[in-house]
């Protein structure tokens, strides 16, 4: 089982190797600050389901079809106005959201999930589901005879340090679990290297650009909340689903779609992508 770590979602300034192929792999997202760690948290709380948008726009446009549905993210850290609520894990956890819906939209992480629709399954990972996305990740790759790959979403297209040094956590703990033929590979040990020099969790999380960014903007309790080690038994596994739209020319620039949109004289469809909290129990 080889690991690979592609540093950034921002395939135009490193591009995946050329011996990398999607649709082999455990594709691990990462955006630990702060989106993979929201989204670990609406699921810890119970949510039941997570519709991925990748612009402002189209959450807005998504939230028309699904009224129903909770409005969450960020732009430049901060809740977009019309938004219900924001990328916040610590305010998300003290809310009553269990059996809600939401749509989400970041800057960085949900961006890296339309990366990685392509992957034989792709799921969320942060600091706080690490060890039960860990384990349901490898068992996946023994059974399916997969790759692992951790995809960091990096800062605005650059890489990110806390996002460098989760991957690290990660292959960390892949070498405490008995994987047969594990290889990894330089990105990987790379990563390792990160994590090992540093002292704890928190702390790199807090000298990463995020980190101190978000503390400026005053979200600095959303730092140690992420820094929460394995608090959560859950993990979100990406769906990808067709919808019917009355006019799907209002999402044609939605680049979850794996296919154009799909049109007949009875119906226009575009492919939704979907997380879903996936039970680990036919894995482990």
């Amino acid at each position: 089982m080889k690991v690979e770590v592609l540093l950034t979602n921002n395939f135009n300034l490193l591009p995946p190797p050329s011996n990398v192929n999607f649709s082999n792999t455990v594709c691990l997202v990462i955006d630990v600050l702060r989106a993979t760690s929201t989204i670990a948290t609406l699921l810890g709380v119970g949510v039941e389901r997570i519709l991925i948008a990748r612009t402002k726009k189209q959450a807005f446009k998504l939230k028309k079809i699904f009224s129903d549905y909770i409005l969450c993210g960020e732009e430049k850290g901060l809740p977009p106005r019309g938004f219900d609520f924001g990328n916040s894990p610590f305010e998300l956890s003290n809310l009553d959201l269990k059996g809600k819906r939401i749509i989400l939209k970041t800057t960085n992480g949900t961006v890296s999930f339309f990366k990685a629709k392509d992957a034989k399954v792709t799921f969320s990972l942060s600091i706080l589901n690490m060890k039960y996305t860990m384990d349901c990740a490898v068992s996946y790759a023994q059974k399916n005879s997969c790759d692992i790959l951790i995809l960091c979403s990096g800062r605005e297209g650059n890489i990110a340090y806390d996002d460098a040094y989760t991957a690290g956590v990660a292959v960390k703990y892949l070498l405490t679990k008995p994987v047969r033929n594990l290889e990894l590979q330089d990105s990987a040990k790379l990563v390792l290297s990160v994590c090992l020099g540093e002292k704890s969790i928190e702390s790199a999380l807090e000298k990463s650009y995020s980190g101190v960014y978000v503390r400026r903007i005053g979200l600095g309790k959303d730092n140690e909340f992420c820094a929460k080690l394995n608090s959560y038994n859950v993990t979100g596994r990406l769906k990808i689903e067709k919808f019917k739209l009355d006019n799907s020319s209002e999402f044609s620039d939605y680049s979850g779609c794996s296919r154009k949109i799909q049109k007949n004289k009875n119906s226009q469809h575009i492919e939704l992508l979907v997380l879903e909290p996936f039970v680990c129990s036919d894995y482990l």
